[in-house]
């Protein structure tokens, strides 16, 4: 009997089921815990992940784990210009020209602000696809979309 729990350890073991834990995500807890085999341990990997925010830090930094997305939008200010102007944006997208759409091209430095207003107004749908998407969503269906 002992035998065949080794051997079911070293297989687990050697196929990383032990080696990492996806249940926690990625993060400080993760990085500081490595024993993540109990219930407990995952728990408190995972609380800890969550607290202040490391978890966050670590999927925008790409650190503690974590990768960073491949869409990320690292300029603060357009997440905030986004944030701000989402009516005044979609009715820009909606009509392919205006001020706000023409100050978002300037600061994801598009060159070609025309080619990109035109972009954005057939694809209005698969940016703003639905009446409460987020900013955040918005920027990521842009990134999309120009890709």
């Amino acid at each position: 009997m002992k035998k065949l729990m080794l051997a079911s350890a070293l297989t687990l073991a050697s196929t990383g089921v032990l080696a990492q834990n996806s249940n926690t995500g990625c993060g400080l807890g993760s990085m500081v815990i490595q024993d993540q085999s109990s219930v407990v341990m995952q728990v408190l990997a995972a609380t800890t992940n969550g607290i202040s925010g490391n978890q966050t830090f670590g999927i925008t930094s790409g650190t503690l784990g974590c990768d960073k997305p491949a869409k990320f939008v690292s300029n603060e200010h357009v997440n905030t210009f986004v944030a701000s102007n989402m009516d005044s944006l979609a009715t820009d997208i909606a009509n392919g020209q205006g001020e706000v759409i023409e100050t978002l091209a300037v600061m994801m430095e598009v060159e070609d602000k025309a080619a990109f207003a035109a972009k954005l107004q057939a694809n209005f749908d698969q940016i703003f696809t639905a009446e409460n998407v987020s900013s955040a969503n918005v920027i990521d269906n842009i990134l999309t979309v120009i890709s």
